[in-house]
């Protein structure tokens, strides 16, 4: 995923083929720099790409358990 997250790094480069193999990483690999990449597309300036972001999370994306490794960075502090 690495040459991938290093790719949405650059302003304006998220496309739906980088978000479904962010979908397909968390899915498959539970891996949550990929969620944070299809959390962080839901903010796009692109009305498609937020779109895809939101299809792809509702599509049989699993939700994070808290307590799993890496998922408790995922919640806000405030919303503890």
């Amino acid at each position: 995923m690495s040459g991938a997250t290093k790719m949405s790094d650059r302003a304006g480069q998220r496309n739906a083929l980088y978000l479904f193999v962010c979908h397909l990483e968390w899915h498959d690999r539970r891996n949550v720099s990929a969620y944070q990449e299809l959390l962080a597309a839901l903010d796009d300036a692109d009305e498609s790409i937020r779109v895809v972001a939101e299809v792809l999370l509702r599509r049989s994306s699993p939700r994070p358990v808290p307590g799993e490794i890496g998922v408790d960075s995922l919640v806000r502090k405030d919303w503890r």
